[in-house]
C-alpha cells in the first residue's frame, strides 16, 4: 500500500482541543518536537527476496544513495516519492502507455530532533574512528594500489610454463588426464 512520508515532521501540533495530537501526556513539552529526515532504507523486491540500500542526506539538503559500495548523488524524488510503495500506475513507454510497478518502498526512516541535528551530525575527525576500523581502512587503500599498480605494469610481464618430454610421460596415463603437466612442478 501506498505510504508517503515527509522531509519535515512537527509532532508538537495540537488538536481541535489544543491537547498534543501526536504526543503521549507523559511526553516532555520543554523541548521542540520537530523533525528531519536524514535517512531512508529501502527495499526493493518482493516477500521472497530483494535488495536493500540507503539514502543519506548528511547535510541536510543533498541527498546520496548508498548501494552497497557505490555512493552516488540522489534526488529528493528518488529518495522520497519512488519509495512509497503503492500501485501500479501507468506510465509513457517506448511501445504507448505501459503499468508501472513499484518494487521499492522505505523500510525504515531515520529522523533527527532539529534541536539536536548539530549536535548529532558533528565533524568526524580521525581520533573518533576506532583503531581497527582505521587499519582496515588502510589496508583495503594499500591493496587497491597495489592492484592498480599490478594493472598498470601487467604489459610489462608475461607468464611463461615449459612442459618438458619427461613431463608429458609422467603425466600421460596415470589419473589426471585433462591436464597434460603439473607446471608446480
Amino acid at each position: 500500500d501506498k505510504h508517503e512520508f515527509y522531509e519535515e515532521i512537527d509532532l508538537d501540533k495540537k488538536d481541535e482541543d489544543g491537547n498534543p495530537r501526536y504526543l503521549s501526556s507523559t511526553a516532555d513539552k520543554t523541548v521542540s518536537n520537530k523533525y528531519k529526515l536524514l535517512a531512508v532504507l529501502v527495499h526493493s523486491g518482493g516477500i521472497h527476496g530483494g535488495h536493500y540500500y540507503a539514502f543519506i542526506r548528511p547535510d541536510g539538503q543533498s541527498w546520496l544513495k548508498f548501494d552497497d559500495e557505490t555512493v552516488t548523488k540522489a534526488t529528493k524524488e528518488q529518495a522520497l516519492d519512488d519509495n512509497w510503495g503503492g500501485t501500479p500506475e501507468v506510465v509513457q513507454g517506448t511501445f504507448g502507455n505501459q503499468p508501472r510497478v513499484r518494487f521499492s518502498n522505505a523500510y525504515m526512516l531515520v529522523y533527527v530532533r532539529e534541536s539536536e541535528w548539530d549536535s548529532i551530525m558533528c565533524e568526524v575527525t580521525e581520533d573518533d574512528i576506532s583503531e581497527h576500523i582505521r587499519a582496515r581502512l588502510r589496508a583495503e587503500e594499500e591493496a587497491k594500489e597495489r592492484q592498480w599498480k599490478e594493472k598498470a605494469e601487467a604489459h610489462l610481464y608475461t607468464t611463461v610454463s615449459v612442459a618438458t618430454d619427461r613431463a608429458l610421460k609422467r603425466q600421460i596415463g596415470s589419473s589426471v588426464f585433462f591436464d597434460l603437466v603439473d607446471f608446480n612442478d
